[in-house]
């Protein structure tokens, strides 16, 4: 039943809940939607519903209309003034990992703005310190959005420029603006909040740091390439190769407890203090081989028969 749910929530199957809602952040009979609209209680995505205001020259490029060169750079100049101005500004909250603004003209997405941080908790410092202030006047009508992933919300029609509806589209027609542009942006908050960056190559360290603990072989042991040493490496190999059970086994364990050591170190990268209780398995070493796993199982089941049959 539970995975049923879980496989038709937020999409047309889905009854109880608006698809477009969850994929767009925005649905065209808003309150009236005979399905629920969720808002989140929080999200690293934040909707600023029509922040951005459309001049005429807009409205007509949007709706597929003709216009003159001039009147496009002007327009241009018009929205990366905008872009520009928010970008910065929202990047004082946090680390933006992108903005987009809706070229639609329809009511539910005309003017709306998305921004989506690295992080919720930039999102709620964001959220929190703009709650009841204005924009060029305008009270700011602010959102958690539960977009998280925008290019299920893209046209991507749109995107082909194959689009029928023009501005009346349900699905987002972002506002073009360059690459290089954008990148500038990027670059500017970084050099502006270098914590940022320096944030996310701790990460990428600490990440690394702990695929290292975690999958880093035991040192070998150099040794002088002299013929008598050589001997005796080929000599112990030999040797190694035919050790009885017990030998093995105490292999085996110690190459257990050097995995154990490893997991270990690695909890405490990810956990510190917090680090949870340990959790004992079996020590099967992860260098035995399929068949010799099976005949443990299998020596361990006869075990608990002979001793059921030595208690009954």
């Amino acid at each position: 039943m539970a995975g049923g749910l879980e496989r038709v929530y937020g999409t047309e199957e889905d009854k109880v809940n608006c698809s477009f809602y969850i994929k767009i952040g925005a649905c065209r009979y808003e309150n009236k939607c005979q399905r629920i609209h969720s808002i989140p209680p929080i999200s690293q995505t934040i909707l600023f519903k029509h922040m951005y205001q459309n001049s005429p020259m807009e409205v007509a490029i949007a709706s597929g209309n003709a216009v003159s060169q001039a009147g496009i750079e002007e327009a241009l100049e018009k929205f990366e003034n905008f872009y520009e101005d928010v970008f910065l500004k929202l990047a004082e909250f946090g680390e933006i990992e992108d903005l987009i603004v809706c070229e639609n003209i329809g009511d539910h997405l005309v003017g709306n703005v998305y921004v989506k941080y690295t992080s919720e908790l930039f999102a709620e410092s964001c959220f929190n310190t703009l709650q009841n202030l204005s924009y060029e006047n305008r009270p700011l009508q602010m959102e958690y959005s539960p977009v998280l992933d925008f290019s299920s919300a893209k046209c991507k029609q749109y995107i082909d420029g194959t689009c029928q509806r023009g501005g009346a589209c349900n699905y987002l027609h972002l506002k073009k603006i360059s690459t290089k542009f954008k990148k500038s942006l990027f670059n500017q908050m970084y050099e502006e909040h270098p914590e940022y960056r320096e944030k996310k190559e701790k990460e990428v360290v600490e990440q690394d740091n702990l695929i290292v603990i975690l999958f880093r072989k035991s040192p070998k042991k150099h040794k002088k390439k002299e013929k008598k040493s050589n001997k005796k490496k080929s000599s112990s190999s030999r040797e190694s190769s035919r050790r009885n059970s017990i030998e093995r086994q105490k292999m085996i364990n110690d190459w257990n407890e050097t995995g154990i050591q490893n997991v270990s170190q690695a909890q405490k990268m990810m956990y510190g203090n917090n680090m949870p209780a340990p959790v004992y398995t079996p020590k099967v070493s992860m260098r035995t081989s399929p068949e010799l796993l099976q005949l443990q199982l299998q020596l361990a089941a006869l075990k608990e028969q002979l001793a059921a049959i030595k208690m009954s």
